[in-house]
């Protein structure tokens, strides 16, 4: 992962290492990559996430894919009451819009809001950068959107992206297979493929991929 080079850099998020680099935020960034695969497609013709439930033992799996508002749901990867604390913080953000503004949030403004509140974590002592990444997804009035948020705070818009354990296989098939006049039928065997690539564990994994289809109508 990180070599010698990080040692004395790493306790803090207010240090730069002499490379430029926030050890601690790609520490963050490496926990990600350990959580479970998510998937985000969108096309013309709407968005659809996609994730893979892990059931341990007797437990009962948790929700991947959540509701943020009328208009936008999320999915994300990495730890996973990191990510429970910024799904409340998205419901919140798009709550106090609506009421402010009588009329939704759109994707990308909820995505920078995240993304600024993510990004205080990484410049201040005492504090630790969130170990999760998020991907928003939904229709405003520019249609189809899909936002990622990182543990930097970076916010990027997508066409589509995978991101857990096992992204890089996801990645490329999604390389291999997208395109801007996908159905939303296509999308969903699209991020399934992705899913299943980026998984280990085939016998199973089919009954525990949840998807959210979010269909566009201009």
């Amino acid at each position: 992962m990180l070599g010698p080079q990080s040692m004395g850099y790493d306790r803090t998020t207010t240090m730069y290492s002499p490379e430029g680099r926030i050890i601690q935020t790609e520490y963050a960034r490496e926990s990600v990559r350990r959580g479970s695969i998510a998937v985000g497609i969108k096309s013309k013709h709407g968005v659809v996430l996609a994730g893979l439930l892990r059931i341990v033992d007797l437990n009962e799996p948790d929700l991947k894919i959540h509701k943020i508002s009328e208009n936008i749901q999320a999915i994300f990867a990495g730890v996973a009451a990191d990510g429970r604390i910024l799904i409340s913080r998205s419901r919140l953000e798009a709550e106090i819009f609506r009421l402010t503004y009588a009329e939704p949030l759109d994707v990308r403004g909820l995505s920078i809001k995240i993304g600024d509140y993510i990004q205080v974590f990484t410049q201040q002592g005492g504090l630790r950068p969130f170990g999760v990444g998020l991907l928003f997804g939904g229709l405003d009035q520019t249609g189809p959107s899909l936002h990622f948020v990182d543990p930097g705070g970076g916010v990027m818009s997508c066409k589509a992206k995978a991101m857990g354990e096992g992204d890089s296989e996801a990645i490329a098939y999604l390389k291999e297979t997208y395109n801007d006049d996908l159905t939303t039928e296509q999308m969903v065997e699209i991020a399934k493929e992705a899913v299943r690539k980026a998984a280990r564990d085939v016998e199973l994994i089919d009954e525990n991929i949840v998807i959210e289809i979010m269909p566009y109508k201009a």
